[in-house]
């Protein structure tokens, strides 16, 4: 019996044609498996094989010019290939690879008549893009959960390649989406709503039929009133920091932030550099105040439009940080300022 056949895109890491420094580069067709395309093959064994990966930068095919040109030729590649199915990660948090994947697999569940399914963690922002549009596998936050994450990708991508009917996500590990299909069961609502009350009391395991989102609601915080009263600060989530990173700020999953003083005459990009992770920071690398415009900011306040402008700014990467650690740091931060007797605060982000 002949083999599944299976095409797989990955960014230009994965597909191991280097790091951020390669993440301009373009479409590349390979007839064969790279990266966690080969660990997937080894989970399937003999059921499925994958016949091509198709890679490419992802900072080149999140431009939308480049990924029109690009497009046709993707189709094209998996069209040629009778594949079965078509994956694309595993993403994790990754914000730029999991719009890529998630942009890729709809571009081929539009164009083409087969399946298909990507690999995130539930926090990545691709998933809110993408959920109900397309499969996506649940993942661990970073590549360190690889083994982990790969199984059940695996074990969605050769259901669907079979033409079997998937289980409910808790058990084959997808993102809800969000979508009822009515099912007969052997009990009835009574029955199982009585079950799930006793399990519940008796401290057993259950799964409700309707979870309920428990997201903390953040109120605004008020409207300022006038500006030329207050003193301002600078935060900026994009990473910025002299050069050499002094304080070691994670470009991933931040964990710390730093405190970095303002001299007009070295605040350029001979001194400044971003090292956040998620984003092409060639234009801020070339002008640091993209990101912190101090000088716009003292022009304001000569003008009388601020009342001042604290000469420092504060600084983390801001992909991949958990709510918790936010919280953390944000309280952190305005502690600081509040010493500092900041009233005001210019968040700049990416």
């Amino acid at each position: 019996m002949s083999r599944l056949k299976a095409v797989l895109y990955l960014n230009q890491f994965y597909a191991g044609r280097g790091g951020e420094d390669m993440a301009h580069s373009g479409l590349e067709i390979d007839n064969e498996a790279k990266g966690p395309g080969i660990g997937l093959q080894g989970i399937w064994k003999d059921e499925m094989e994958i016949v091509k990966t198709i890679s490419a930068g992802d900072n080149f095919i999140n431009l939308d010019d480049n990924y029109e040109l690009v497009k046709d030729e993707i189709v094209a590649a998996v069209r040629d290939a009778e594949a079965d199915v078509f994956l694309a990660g595993p993403a994790f948090n990754a914000g730029r690879y999991g719009v890529a994947c998630g942009r890729v697999c709809e571009l081929i569940a539009t164009e083409l008549d087969i399946p298909v399914v990507t690999s995130m963690f539930p926090t990545n922002p691709a998933v809110e893009m993408f959920l109900g549009k397309v499969l996506i596998a649940v993942s661990t936050e970073t590549a360190g959960g690889m083994r982990k994450s790969l199984p059940q990708f695996a074990n969605l991508a050769l259901k669907l390649a079979k033409g079997e009917a998937l289980a409910p996500a808790k058990v084959d590990r997808y993102i809800e989406t969000g979508i009822r299909i009515n099912e007969v069961d052997e009990h009835s609502a009574a029955y199982r709503v009585v079950s799930m009350l006793l399990n519940k009391l008796n401290d057993k395991p259950y799964i409700t039929e309707v979870p309920l989102r428990k997201e903390k609601q953040v109120a605004a915080a008020p409207a300022i009133q006038d500006a030329s009263k207050l003193k301002f600060g600078f935060v900026t989530t994009g990473g910025l920091v002299p050069k050499g990173n002094p304080d070691k700020i994670k470009m991933y999953a931040a964990d710390s932030y730093g405190s970095y003083d303002i001299d007009v005459e070295t605040f350029n990009k001979k001194y400044y550099e971003s090292i956040h992770g998620g984003y092409d920071t060639t234009a801020v690398n070339e002008d640091p105040q993209r990101l912190v415009p101090y000088t716009a900011a003292k022009d304001l306040e000569k003008r009388g439009i601020i009342g001042s402008v604290a000469p420092y700014f504060l600084s983390t990467s801001g992909i991949g940080t958990n709510v918790g650690m936010s919280q953390q740091l944000g309280s952190a931060m305005a502690q600081q300022f509040i010493a500092d007797g900041v009233q005001a605060v210019f968040l700049t982000s990416t």
